[in-house]
């Protein structure tokens, strides 16, 4: 069949538009003609539609698809994960730092090799340096004085030291390195003093050191000055302490006076000698004072127990060490008054001196002096009054008496040379910062506590004395607590020598209390020797059992 042609297909389509038309009309009559409807429903669209459409309406563009979400990040690593921890622990981080670098600094600083490097190089500096300031030290054959001594030439300074003995001259200067003069000073002799103050003033002429060879004199525009006085001789020594006894035993006229000579008047007469030196001192020393090497200084030791509290049988060094501080600080408060009161040149060096009350507990040797037989023995001096009164005590005291743990003589001297010095020779905080040591000094004040049990005296002290008389009582009272609970009280018995304890002495004949009883009535206005003449309560004690001394006397004039 051949194919039709356009015309054929137009044709066709034509026939078959007709035939669908015309069915439409006959099926439909009243329908109208899809044109008409069309444009009737545009016309209604126009009339009911915004007249206008807003020119700013913008179309809804091309659809954009969404991106796909992005991988997940690689792992952190240790280093970014180590930062992201200190950014969120800044203090920690800080902490661990300081850490970790001052346990370097001490592991560098602290080993041997660099250590004996740095020792070698201060004392070839210590050596190589020019030494002006003089400190000295009254006792220096005490037990502290060698220590103290040797310290403070290892420290640069020149020391010139007080000695009771010439024996202790030798000594001292030949454990030195040249820089220690050894004077003699017998502290229970006043007379010694214008000899040693003589001496002194020679020394501070002398060239230093004393080994030096060529012209012993030094040149002046080099000579000394004082820097530092340090008074041992106030602390007790076993030559001068008295022994312990009752007030009320203790001889004020002989024992005490030596004691107090040697503790008290001696080391303040040598003070007052020495003041006019650190008063009118030479324009070096303030320059010394101005360039950081501290200010010139009186150190005065004093026994803490006796200096804070003052215990029982031991009123000698109590009075001593009172009187001895009281006039220390009135020495200091009369020194601030002058340099408060005045802009001159004087008053500008009593700005510079310092006056220090060190109270010295138990250090070193200086208190190993266990309780010998003499301190027993010497309540045989005591008369009976006084042993019946005072022996139950004094027994108890030195049967539970404990001695302490003593500090080592390094702390003392440590405190020593850090007041001297001004704390810029003592430790290394202060020698690198200043202030610091200035600060300390401060904290510290013009009264230092140093060795074992001067902590405790010093707390007590700040006590009420109803409070302290109560705690230092109560050792007696459980002792008359266990001295009412035995059957026989103990006494404080001396064992009498081997002779005596094999033939007792005969009784004393009649005529001997007669002349014991007439003693009394014929006395002098002179005041009696306590060890030798005893009081009406010693004669009441010899009597015999049932008699007193007045019924002898009775007896006697009868007799007459």
């Amino acid at each position: 069949m051949p194919l039709p042609t356009i015309e054929q297909i137009e044709d066709y389509l034509e026939s078959v538009e007709e035939l669908i038309v015309s069915s439409l009309s006959a099926a439909t009559p009243d329908l109208p003609k899809v044109s008409e409807a069309i444009n009737r429903l545009w016309q209604d669209v126009l009339r009911h539609s915004p007249q206008a459409v807003p020119a700013s309406l913008k179309g809804l563009g091309a659809f954009e698809v969404p991106p796909p979400p992005p991988p997940p990040p690689p792992p952190k690593g240790f280093w970014e994960s180590t930062a992201d921890w200190v950014i969120e622990h800044p203090w920690t981080t800080a902490g661990i730092t300081v850490g970790f670098v001052g346990a370097g600094l001490l592991a560098g600083y602290a080993h041997p090799r660099f250590r004996r490097t740095r020792v070698g190089a201060r004392k070839h500096a210590a050596a190589s340096a020019e030494r002006r300031q003089v400190v000295v030290v009254l006792g220096g054959d005490t037990p502290l004085g060698l220590p103290l001594i040797l310290d403070l030439e290892k420290k640069g300074y020149i020391v010139i030291t007080s000695v009771a003995a010439p024996e202790a001259v030798d000594e001292i200067e030949s454990k030195a390195h040249g820089y220690v003069r050894a004077l003699v000073l017998d502290p229970t002799e006043p007379e010694m003093i214008p000899f040693f103050l003589r001496s002194l003033a020679s020394t501070m002429s002398r060239r230093f050191p004393l080994t030096a060879a060529g012209d012993p004199h030094a040149a002046p525009t080099t000579h000394l000055f004082v820097q530092s006085v340090i008074s041992l001789l106030t602390l007790p020594s076993s030559t001068t302490v008295p022994s312990p006894a009752p007030l009320e035993h203790l001889n004020l006229r002989g024992a005490y006076q030596d004691y107090l000579q040697a503790t008290h008047i001696t080391p303040l007469q040598v003070i007052q000698a020495l003041l006019p030196l650190l008063r009118s001192s030479p324009a070096r020393a303030r320059d010394a004072h101005a360039n950081g090497l501290g200010k010139q200084s009186i150190v005065v030791c004093l026994p803490a127990t006796d200096a804070r509290v003052g215990l029982p049988f031991g009123s000698a060094q109590a009075m001593s060490a009172a009187a001895t501080l009281r006039g220390v600080e009135v020495l200091r408060r009369e020194i601030r008054a002058a340099s408060s009161s005045g802009t001159s040149g004087t008053a500008e060096a009593m700005r510079n001196i310092r006056v220090v009350v060190v109270d010295v507990g138990a250090v070193g040797e200086a208190i190993k002096t266990p309780t010998s037989d003499s301190t027993l023995k010497s309540i045989d001096k005591w008369t009976p009054a006084e042993q019946a009164a005072y022996g139950a005590a004094f027994g108890s005291q030195l049967e539970q008496g404990v001695r302490r743990n003593p500090s080592d003589t390094s702390v003392f001297v440590d405190a020593i040379v850090d007041v001297v010095s001004n704390g810029r020779k003592s430790g290394r905080a202060c020698r690198s910062y200043p202030a610091f040591a200035a600060l300390r000094q401060f904290v510290r004040g013009d009264r230092i506590v140093v060795g074992a049990g001067a902590h405790t005296y010093a707390f007590a002290s700040y006590l009420p004395p109803l409070l302290l008389d109560a705690l230092l009582n109560i050792p007696y009272f459980l002792a008359s607590i266990r001295n009412a609970l035995l059957p026989i009280p103990p006494r404080v018995t001396v064992p009498p020598p081997a002779a005596a304890a094999a033939q007792p002495p005969p009784p004393p004949p009649p005529a001997s209390v007669g002349k014991l009883l007439e003693a009394p009535s014929s006395g002098t206005d002179s005041e009696p020797e306590h060890s030798e003449t005893g009081s009406e309560a010693d004669v009441e004690s010899n009597s015999g059992v049932g008699e007193s001394w007045v019924s002898l006397r009775s007896r006697q004039s009868e007799a007459a």
